[in-house]
């Protein structure tokens, strides 16, 4: 899948504001204010870079916005756990992810409602779910950090594949793929080069030393200091790093070479937000407000400027400065009900391979 990054913004204040007017008077969430709408969101993503967005959206409405955020040692299964336990009798209206596989688990589950937002146009359709269970929004990628001053351009890895490559014996790194985004690649690896595919990968990666260590941070952090290599990390991550003046470069994996067994290109996986109306939720409507805002262009690029540097969904949408992002960038094609579903398949061989 080919998908050119770089529409006008699509103005979503008149919609809201037409909405609101709509609201029964005290429609609230838990905790509202008297005299006033309100809205419960759960959010993993990190708190400094969702906050703007949400105070943005209580500016333009008057809805005052509730927010609980994951702690960083539960990233993204804290609030996941919170949804599954609370749903007899949920507590939120709205649950914004910044990792997709436990939002499709979730609405599996049945924890979401049905909701076809107007703003998801222009999105492409495989990051929608077909039932309006959770739309995707603003990404980032999984890619390749390598060290300016040990890889030499010459010599520059091209595929995830090439982490087996002798030439980076002992010199590369990636987070324990149990958890986090890691986890998320491989449930998708696994989704598409099949059982055996992923863990030949994997076998190859670790006979090679790849290290598995605790967490992208860290990943980033051993490539900047030259103690590895290189390591695959997601572009957040990377993007702190090289504004900080960090020598570090980027790589868009598997854009253009076949992939080993395969007579194309993977492509490179992209995780988007994840947005999802809570079934049941106290305050719904206002919900369903707060996520026709989140879906629209504006908070993609909202967060295409923040020091995330999400990569906008929308075509026409500028990609972040200083990523470097192909300009036909071509996405690892992914059905993520399937990836999450392999990504449990996988656990018992993950935790066999870098747990023992």
């Amino acid at each position: 899948m080919k998908i050119q990054l770089s529409a006008t913004p699509l103005p979503l204040l008149l919609l809201l504001t037409a909405s609101i007017a709509l609201l029964p008077p005290f429609q609230s969430g838990c905790g509202g204010k008297a005299g006033g709408p309100s809205v419960v969101v759960y959010a993993s993503l990190d708190e400094h870079y969702a906050k703007p967005v949400l105070r943005e959206f209580e500016r333009r409405t008057g809805i005052r916005v509730l927010e609980r955020f994951d702690t960083e040692a539960d990233k993204t299964t804290g609030l996941y756990l919170r949804i599954l336990s609370e749903k007899s009798r949920p507590q939120a209206d709205v649950f914004w992810n910044n990792e997709i596989l436990r939002t499709v688990l979730l609405a599996e589950s049945g924890a979401f409602a049905g909701f076809t937002p107007q703003a998801s146009v222009g999105i492409p359709a495989a990051f929608q779910d077909n039932d309006g269970h959770w739309t995707g929004f603003a990404a980032r990628a999984r890619i390749i950090i390598y060290n300016k001053g040990l890889v030499p351009a010459d010599r520059l890895p091209r595929s995830i594949a090439e982490l087996s490559d002798g030439r980076f014996k002992d010199k590369a790194c990636i987070a324990v793929p149990l958890f986090g985004t890691t986890a998320t690649h491989v449930g998708a690896l696994r989704s598409v080069l099949g059982r055996e595919g992923l863990e030949a990968l994997l076998r190859r990666w670790k006979g090679n030393g790849v290290r598995a260590v605790n967490g992208n941070a860290v990943v980033r952090d051993l490539v900047a200091s030259g103690e590895m290599a290189l390591g695959l990390t997601d572009t957040d991550d990377a993007h702190e790093a090289l504004r900080a003046g960090k020598p570090l470069g980027i790589i868009f994996p598997d854009q253009d070479a076949p992939f080993p067994g395969r007579d194309r290109p993977l492509g490179t996986f992209l995780i988007p937000n994840t947005v999802a109306l809570v079934a049941d939720g106290p305050g719904s409507e206002a919900g369903r407000l707060l996520i026709e805002f989140l879906l629209s262009a504006e908070v993609e690029q909202m967060l295409e400027r923040s020091g995330s540097a999400q990569i906008p969904l929308r075509k026409g949408l500028p990609p972040p400065e200083g990523l470097a992002i192909p300009k036909d960038f071509r996405a690892m094609e992914v059905d993520y009900a399937a990836a999450a579903k392999a990504l449990e398949e996988a656990e018992p061989f993950l935790r066999d391979l870098y747990l023992k």
